[in-house]
């Protein structure tokens, strides 16, 4: 089995919206019914679990019930942070995967991944126990100390931008999950606490097209784009 978690838990802040972003409209359609349609029609998701917050559950159903968004089979509220509300679907789904299941996690407002890179990154999760979308960094990339002043310069074909989904067995998620609780860790996407357990992910290259609205621009520019990515997916 293949499981996907869309965890959809933002509040609009950083998009200055009133409501979760996932609801605003791309095409007269919100933003989660792209990311629904996307992992609805691929061949490799087998069952899909969404994470949000208590106050927008109701407004989801009925956006799975209108347009018959049948892989669907759980809603969960969200937790506090996104790492939390992760581990408690995990929790949740441990009576129901086997370790050896697929579990991928996938931003909300990542509406256009393709059909292709979702079969290409759970097949390299299969076969190198973790993956996840990513596109190569264009910009020279700077680490700095606590005080702005570089500390150095990594190899910029080296850097990439992490995106979603990111894919792991189960039993691997489940083990990083509740050692990051246990050791109080907190990290910024899923595969760096695969790495707390010496899982390295395997990147899989992904068109630009895939990233995560979440400023003002983003969401312009998401509805400049959505033309050519029909096009060029067929939808």
């Amino acid at each position: 089995m293949n499981y996907l978690i869309i965890v959809a838990g933002g509040n609009g802040e950083r998009m200055k919206s009133k409501e979760n972003k996932i609801f605003l409209k791309i095409k007269n359609k919100p933003i989660i019914y792209w990311t629904f349609k996307a992992f609805e029609e691929s061949s490799v998701i087998d069952s899909i679990i969404v994470c949000a917050r208590t106050d927008d559950l109701k407004k989801l159903k009925n956006i799975i019930n209108k347009y018959h968004f049948k892989k669907v089979i759980k809603l969960i509220p969200a937790e506090k942070s996104r790492q939390e509300t992760t581990m408690s679907t995990l929790l949740w789904l441990k009576t129901k995967a086997k370790k050896d299941d697929l579990i991928g996690i996938h931003n909300a407002v990542n509406p256009f991944v393709s059909r292709r890179e979702i079969e290409d990154v759970f097949t390299a999760a299969r076969k190198h126990r973790a993956a996840l979308l990513a596109y190569p960094a264009r910009d020279t990339v700077k680490v700095t100390n606590g005080n702005n002043l570089v500390d150095n310069t990594p190899i910029r074909n080296s850097c990439w931008y992490a995106q979603t989904p990111q894919v792991a067995f189960y039993r691997d998620l489940f083990k990083a999950f509740v050692k990051a609780r246990d050791e109080n860790f907190v990290g910024t996407d899923d595969t760096q606490l695969l790495e707390k357990v010496e899982i390295k992910a395997k990147i899989i290259s992904c068109s630009r097209y895939n990233f995560k609205i979440t400023f003002p621009e983003d969401l312009i520019l998401a509805r400049r784009i959505m033309s050519v990515f029909m096009k060029e997916n067929k939808l």
